[in-house]
Formats: structure tokens, C-alpha cells, sequence
């Protein structure tokens, strides 16, 4: 049986995995070049990340709504 939300979870996966990466590759503070270079690279896969989250969001609106599960017969 497949997951409902399959396709999201390995999207939000792998956009967790690259941002963690980027995280721990942050270079040196004293490196300018190696920092610009850094951030330029971050910024686009930024970009790529705000792509990928968009298309989750997308699809997770895209499925069926919640049925109200509340019971109209209560106990008094």
C-alpha cells in the first residue's frame, strides 16, 4: 500500500537533506571569496527549495478535504 502523501514526504525529505548540507558546508567568515561564492550558490538553491515547497503545497491543496468526522448523534 502507498502512502498518501508519498510524493510530498521524499520532496520535503530532500529539501531538508540539502538544506542541512548547506548548513554544514558554511565556509570560513574569514574567506570572503569562498563565503560570496557560498552565498551565490545558497541563494539559487534557495530559489530551487521555494520551487519545491511551493509544488508540495500545490499538491497537498490539490487532495481531498478532510471529512468531518464529528458524530451528529452525541450522548446527552
Amino acid at each position: 500500500m502507498l502512502k498518501k502523501y508519498e510524493t510530498e514526504i521524499k520532496i520535503i525529505d530532500q529539501v531538508y537533506g540539502e538544506v542541512v548540507e548547506a548548513i554544514t558546508n558554511a565556509p570560513d567568515s574569514s574567506d570572503f571569496e569562498a563565503s560570496r561564492i557560498y552565498f551565490e550558490n545558497a541563494k539559487a538553491r534557495m530559489n530551487d527549495w521555494a520551487r519545491k515547497l511551493v509544488k508540495v503545497k500545490d499538491e497537498l491543496e490539490s487532495k481531498e478535504d478532510v471529512q468531518d468526522l464529528t458524530a451528529d448523534n452525541r450522548p446527552a
